[in-house]
């Protein structure tokens, strides 16, 4: 029921304005009218000789179960109207609480949201009118210049420049399990740092084929790849990259080489 992030992210860097909004208290607000599902969310305390049953009225932040039932909620909710391309936002650019929209009016979207009882809070956007408007009613995020964490990226709707989210690599990291544990820290989805992360890659095939244990010793081949990884997050892209709503092309050209596969990608 919650979008894919990688969906999410690649529309999120589709069109012109940016809509990014926290649902104040989203699981407080979903309460459980039936006596049978409160049963099915409840805690048992002993008191003496008696074993006493504690029953939600709520949703419970952090239950495994809960994003999903929070996304069927608000694919319920979207339900209840006309089918429109509101409809199609509010059923697909949610990841658990957090919406994120490139493609649809901002304000038709906070409006129908509101509508079925979900506050809006920490509203982000590039688009002034609207930031004019949040800011006005006190929805505007209070920290509203700066970056923002967008599904794991740093984002600044002022500049439109997008990054990874600042890591600091050990370069004393010696064995193999501490050098997969801190290459793997970098987060990056979207590809757009892989000439430089494919390197860690390309070292633990190395250790694998030398047959190093995970506790072993290696070589100090991974102190130059430290200090370049953790500098990754000083090389920014352009969020905005394509039109959602325009017929365009991808042309892909690749090679291959003994070690990794490289690649091109062109939209036009």
């Amino acid at each position: 029921m919650t979008g894919d992030m990688l969906d999410l992210l690649k529309s999120f860097r589709s069109n012109k304005f940016v809509l990014l909004v926290d649902i104040r208290k989203v699981f407080l607000i979903v309460r459980l009218a039936l006596e049978a599902d409160k049963n099915r969310f409840c805690v048992f305390v002993k008191d003496g000789d008696r074993l006493r049953c504690f029953c939600y009225s709520i949703l419970i932040f952090g239950f495994t179960s809960s994003p999903f039932i929070l996304g069927s909620i608000l694919k319920f909710h979207a339900a209840q109207y006309p089918f429109d391309e509101c409809q199609l936002v509010m059923e697909n650019r949610f990841y658990v609480d957090n919406l994120v929209v490139t493609e649809s009016d901002p304000a038709k979207v906070r409006k129908r949201l509101q509508e079925g009882g979900f506050v809006v809070q920490s509203c982000k956007s590039n688009c002034n009118s609207f930031r004019s408007e949040t800011r006005k009613d006190g929805a505007l995020s209070a920290h509203e210049v700066g970056w923002e964490v967008v599904l794991g990226y740093r984002y600044n709707p002022i500049s439109e420049k997008l990054c990874i989210t600042p890591v600091k690599c050990d370069a004393s990291a010696s064995p193999k399990r501490q050098i997969l544990s801190e290459s793997a820290r970098v987060f990056n989805p979207l590809s757009l740092y892989i000439p430089v992360t494919i390197r860690s890659r390309i070292l633990l095939g190395e250790l694998w084929k030398l047959g190093m244990k995970w506790d072993e010793e290696v070589p100090p081949e991974f102190q130059n790849l430290a200090e370049d990884l953790s500098k990754l997050s000083n090389m920014h892209f352009c969020r905005h990259t394509h039109d959602g709503n325009r017929s365009e092309e991808l042309y892909l050209f690749c090679d291959a080489s003994k070690e990794a596969y490289g690649f091109a990608v062109y939209y036009v």
